[in-house]
This record gives structure tokens, sequence and C-alpha cells, in this order.
């Protein structure tokens, strides 16, 4: 039997050429090692080093300031999901001034307690405590239920210490 080019499938011929042509092509296109560490940025001289526990980092002065901003940042809205007591909500064009008037007055009884008025629509709330845990929820509100029968437990994003 007589093998003829021309009766040859033409499907693995032409994979075959274009398999050498993206070989070819990926080895023209590829990077030398000296092309890329001449092409790297070095970075400025003035660097500050940041200790860290037993070890130190090098870092530009702007990128110290950065992160310094980024903790005061985390620092000052420090959320977290836990518990809070409701002990009231209600809606109307007085509802504000109550629930005003309803946190004050959980104030003078618990001063060391915070207290939070917040618009929950269609409501005003008043929320007590930030607790982290249901269980450390679940004392306050029997030591505060006599006071406030109504009141219950919520889940609600607390501020963290």
């Amino acid at each position: 039997m007589q093998s003829n080019f021309a009766s040859m499938p033409k499907f693995p011929l032409r994979f075959v050429f274009l398999l050498a042509v993206s070989v070819i092509t990926m080895d023209a296109m590829a990077q030398t090692p000296d092309a890329t560490r001449s092409e790297t940025p070095q970075p400025s001289d003035p660097q500050v080093i940041v200790r860290l526990d037993s070890s130190s980092i090098a870092m530009e002065p702007q990128m110290k300031r950065y992160l310094e901003m980024m903790d005061s940042l985390d620092a000052a809205t420090m959320k977290s999901h836990g518990y809070r007591i409701q002990i009231f909500s209600g809606a109307g064009p007085n509802a504000r001034k109550t629930a005003l008037e309803k946190q004050a007055d959980f104030l003078k009884l618990y001063n060391q307690e915070r207290a939070y008025t917040k618009w929950n629509y269609p409501n005003w709330v008043v929320r007590l405590g930030d607790f982290r845990t249901h269980l450390e929820a679940l004392e306050f509100h029997h030591e505060i239920r006599q006071l406030y029968p109504a009141s219950f437990i919520v889940k609600d994003e607390i501020t963290v210490e």
C-alpha cells in the first residue's frame, strides 16, 4: 500500500501546524530573567522599619502612614454581631420623643450601661447594652425584666471596645 500525502486527513496536519506555531509564538513572547529585573521598580531609599513582635518589616513612610490611618479607622468603627435588649418600639408623631425619654429614664437607673435610640423603619426603638453572647444578654434581661416586662433580646450590631 502506497501512502499519498494528498490522501492523508487534513485535521491532524492542521493541528500539528497550529501547535508548532503556538510553541514558537510563546517562546518569542517569553520574558528573559534580565528583562524582568531591569523593569522592576526599586523602592526609594527612605524606609521605616516597623517591629512586630520578634520580626521587623521595612516599608515606605507613606505605607506606614496609610496602615496607621486604616488601624485608627478600624478602631473607631469596630462593629461585631451580638445581642441587645429592646425595651421600646413605637411609631407616630411623638415616637421619637417617647423613645428618648425611655432611654433617659433607663440611664438614670443604669448609668454604667449603654443605651441606643435608633430609627428602625417604621419605628423608633430603644435598645440596651452590647452583649457578645446570648447568655450575657439573658443575665441582664433577667435583671431589668421587672422594670420592662415587654422587653426582649434581639440580634444586633454591637460596638466592641
